[in-house]
């Protein structure tokens, strides 16, 4: 038996949300030898989980303080780590303590320390705030006995970025999926009426966040505006995710006239969007910047056709299911979009194709969490 942290007070929202949500019960069926605990944000809503869980929570106020974080990592956790003799620190979000008096295993899933995509556009202001964010991610890569990215080309990145860790032991854990989950409530109501319409629908499900590509896919639909008027862009964004950046996506709208042709749908709960999915034409994946890309997976299993930017991570996931278009072109995705809403796709070829691609590999949270428990093994 062996007692095991598992530091998740980074999750906040989005895929590492969903991430833990799916991890902690089935990791709950599958080990119910080892003891784990479980450091978390108070808002986080826990799943019930079996009696060799431990649960603790930190204000969400506090973790959003930088500098009570680096205290809580490098000195809290570090002391309760070494006087409660535990065997090993899983850190499920980039950073943790930077020493440790065991075993520790760091996942990197957040890419934006990492891709030039992102770091070129950024203000010098938020560079050196994500130069020191990078640098505590280095410095704490380097004494991790393992390094877990969600993707190859998340590894290949950081070691690209990183020439310090290059050397380091990474391994790639796919996260894990359920398609099912998708669909358990009804859509709401002023979901549907948003969705009303005889145009083509493009669906972009993501939050808004600068690594997203908005500016590109806003330039693409002026530019598209101009040839045809026949579709609408849908995306589930909220200006409390990015209200600096929402007012200026929104100024550019109104400026260049295109409130007709992209409507922000508002957060959709993860177990209603399959529906948004089903009544799409396609997703349209314009984000220049992932760890993973679960909108990537999630159109593959719903059968929706994607046009998303060439990037590594996104050839990877997507592999043949994508129309692929330069990430920083906006002329070549207007240009793919228009394609789309004139040609179309077979749907039953598009199907067999989607269907191919995503049994190259079992998706399942019980096929990650059994890959999981093997990582923690072969560590600790």
């Amino acid at each position: 038996m062996k007692k095991i942290m598992i530091h998740a007070l980074g999750v906040s929202m989005g895929g590492a949300w969903r991430h833990l949500t799916n991890f902690l019960p089935e990791l709950g069926k599958q080990d119910t030898l080892n003891l784990y605990t479980i450091l978390t944000r108070e808002s986080f809503q826990n799943p019930p989980l079996p009696s060799n869980f431990k649960v603790e929570t930190i204000s969400d106020k506090l973790i959003g303080n930088s500098l009570y974080r680096l205290y809580n990592d490098n000195l809290k956790v570090k002391r309760k780590l070494r006087q409660e003799n535990f065997d090993a620190i899983v850190s499920l979000t980039n950073f943790g303590p930077i020493k440790t008096s065991c075993k520790h295993i760091l996942f990197q899933r957040n890419p934006i320390y990492f891709c030039n995509y992102y770091l070129d556009q950024i203000s010098s202001k938020e560079k050196v705030a994500n130069s020191l964010r990078k640098k505590l991610a280095v410095e704490t890569m380097k004494r991790a006995d393992l390094i877990v990215t969600p993707s190859n080309a998340m590894g290949e990145m950081i070691k690209k970025s990183c020439i310090e860790v290059s050397s380091k032991k990474f391994k790639t854990l796919y996260h894990g999926f359920s398609h099912e989950n998708m669909m358990e409530e009804p859509l709401s109501s002023n979901f549907n009426e948003q969705l009303k319409t005889d145009k083509t629908k493009f669906f972009y499900p993501t939050h808004a966040a600068k690594h997203k590509g908005f500016e590109i896919l806003l330039k693409a639909i002026t530019l598209l505006k101009e040839k045809s008027s026949n579709f609408q862009v849908f995306t589930p964004i909220s200006d409390e995710d990015w209200p600096s950046g929402m007012k200026e996506l929104r100024n550019y709208i109104r400026d260049n006239k295109i409130e007709d042709s992209i409507v922000f749908m508002g957060r959709i709960p993860q177990n209603q969007i399959g529906w948004v999915y089903k009544l799409s034409d396609c997703m349209v994946y314009p984000s220049l910047c992932e760890s993973f890309g679960f909108s990537m997976i999630e159109a593959i299993f719903s059968e929706v056709p994607i046009i998303a930017s060439d990037t590594k991570i996104n050839q990877e996931i997507c592999g043949p299911t994508a129309n692929y278009y330069s990430p920083l072109d906006s002329a070549e995705l207007a240009n793919s979009m228009e394609f789309f809403i004139k040609e179309g796709i077979d749907k039953k070829v598009f199907s067999n194709l989607a269907k191919k691609h995503r049994e190259k590999h079992d998706w399942s949270w019980q096929h990650y969490t059994t890959e999981f428990i093997e990582i923690l093994n072969h560590t600790i």
